[in-house]
């Protein structure tokens, strides 16, 4: 019977494979366990968020719009606090926490698949949006955090974002801005989810498997929660 065949962007094809198994285990450091579980904690934060479960689509008739349904503000500014983290360079969370899985799984198979989602990620990041050809869809986010004012930015990159922002309010329909922007979201989730499903699975083996430093995080979910132990109880 042959080998089921593996197929780019299409996490089943690998998890209907054993286990991988680990490199140079002993090289694993607590670094590597932190960024790992926070990336599946980013991921997890989006993928359960109202944004996640709102709506996006609009209907025209002619040139008239008859509905459209999008993301609450408050929704769509909690998730960017963590999409950030996958689109801002400097952070690069979804490459430096793939980069490191590749480092150390042996298996080759994975190590391509995963190095193919993080380079259809930046292939989407970089080319122009659909329904917004002219603008690339890092340029479209930037605008949205930095041009609106979400987030504050350094004078010297402000001015291009603020441009950049205040032609798309005036010149391009608020629907298909609002489609591409969440739409474009909904894809890069796509392939943060692929490479999430398939890191999670080797990496909580691992930890297991070859004794390594558990993850020394707080989960956002519970930062804000007390407790019940800490109530005063009495006799």
């Amino acid at each position: 019977m042959r080998d089921p065949a593996i197929v780019a962007g299409d996490p089943n094809s690998i998890l209907r494979l054993d286990t991988a198994s680990m490199k140079n285990p002993s090289k694993w450091s607590q670094m590597d366990s932190d960024i790992l579980a926070h990336f599946l904690q980013v991921h997890g934060q989006i993928a359960q968020s109202r944004w996640k479960k709102s709506k996006v689509s609009f209907k025209h008739k002619g040139d008239k719009l008859l509905d459209s349904h999008f993301p609450a503000f408050e929704d769509f500014v909690f998730v960017t606090v963590y999409f950030r983290q996958f689109t801002e360079q400097k952070d690069n969370l979804l490459n430096d926490a793939s980069d490191r899985y590749r480092d150390f799984v042996d298996c080759p198979i994975r190590n391509a698949w995963i190095y193919e989602e993080q380079k259809r990620f930046s292939d989407l990041l970089d080319n122009n949006t659909f329904m917004l050809p002219g603008y690339k869809f890092r340029e479209l986010f930037d605008a949205f955090l930095y041009g609106s004012l979400l987030i504050h930015n350094i004078p010297k990159v402000y001015a291009k974002h603020r441009k950049r922002f205040l032609q798309l309010c005036d010149k391009e329909p608020r629907e298909r801005v609002l489609y591409a922007l969440n739409g474009s979201l909904h894809h890069l989730l796509n392939h943060i989810r692929n490479i999430a499903i398939v890191i999670y699975r080797d990496f909580s083996e691992w930890l297991v498997q070859y004794s390594l430093p558990l993850p020394d995080v707080r989960w956002h979910d519970h930062l804000f929660v007390v407790p019940k132990e800490k109530y005063y109880k009495e006799r």
